[in-house]
């Protein structure tokens, strides 16, 4: 892959996990929120099946960031 590419990649995805993150820590405040005020609890199901997901792509991102990182010091070297 080349370099410029593999850099805007990274950049891209380095992005995409910051937004990500942010959802989560929307989310986790929303759960806050919902236990202090005992709403409905399928309510809070809901934000529990979107962190799950959320979490899982976060956790993907990550891995992608990981592996773009090693590859364009592979490729400095």
């Amino acid at each position: 892959m080349k370099r410029r590419s593999l850099k805007q990649r990274l950049l891209r995805t380095r992005i995409a996990l910051k937004q990500t993150l942010t959802r989560i820590l929307d989310i986790n405040k929303k759960r806050k929120v919902l236990n202090e005020l005992v709403e409905l609890q399928a309510h809070s199901e809901k934000l529990e099946d979107e962190l799950k997901v959320l979490n899982q792509l976060a956790f993907n991102q990550a891995n992608l960031v990981r592996r773009y990182e090693k590859e364009l010091a592979v490729s400095e070297a």
